[in-house]
């Protein structure tokens, strides 16, 4: 059997509403009790609002990282440079840890597969949700729960089409992403969310 090398052979972005780029970058809420300085609003009647001065208030940014994983169907990470044979199948894991004590909002993913080197395997995408900070065995133990492979209803926050190359799906994207909109997809705080789908090596 044809024997090859696995490496970064599908491509990803991520993005937060309107950002393309690799790293996700969030501005996230923040609790008063954090800050030295605390903004006061009073109403003093009759519809009237005043501030009460207050000295600088930071707000934090986090990166959160898209993490891509290739494993084999036991769930054993398969490092760069592995070896993977002609009709072997594989999965491929994507996964974000919200290591912050706050929600990240609308999450979108995508990921466009190369049909010369891998074929998706229809219905096999599932997410699930770990505690953040989990390790690779314990995403893998996760609850996975399936998702359907079309755009929009009945369930979903992700799903594959054709992206026009060559026949067959390939376009996979997760959450509210411009021009293959699936559900929102929210990450709440301190958990780690994965979606994982399975190709069949060419």
């Amino acid at each position: 059997m044809l024997s090859r090398c696995l490496r970064q052979r599908s491509g990803f972005t991520v993005n937060c509403v309107t950002s393309a780029v690799l790293i996700l970058t969030l501005v996230l809420g923040w609790s008063c009790a954090s800050f030295a300085a605390q903004n006061v609003v009073t109403d003093s009647g009759g519809g009237g609002v005043f501030l009460v001065p207050s000295g600088p208030v930071t707000v934090d940014s986090v990166r959160l990282a898209l993490n891509k994983q290739a494993r084999d169907l036991t769930g054993v990470v398969l490092p760069g440079g592995s070896n993977v044979t002609s009709g072997q199948q594989i999965y491929f894991v994507l996964y974000i840890d919200n290591v912050t004590a706050f929600q990240a909002a609308d999450i979108r993913l995508s990921d466009l597969l190369n049909e010369s080197e891998f074929t998706y395997i229809p219905n096999s995408m599932e997410i699930t949700a770990v505690p953040s900070g989990s390790t690779d065995a314990a995403i893998w133990a996760g609850v996975w729960t399936p998702l359907s492979d079309v755009v929009g209803a009945p369930d979903d926050r992700a799903s594959i089409t054709d992206s026009g190359g060559p026949a067959g799906l390939d376009q996979i994207t997760v959450g509210a992403e411009t021009g293959q909109v699936n559900q929102t997809l929210n990450i709440p705080g301190n958990a780690l969310q994965a979606i994982r789908f399975r190709v069949t090596v060419n």
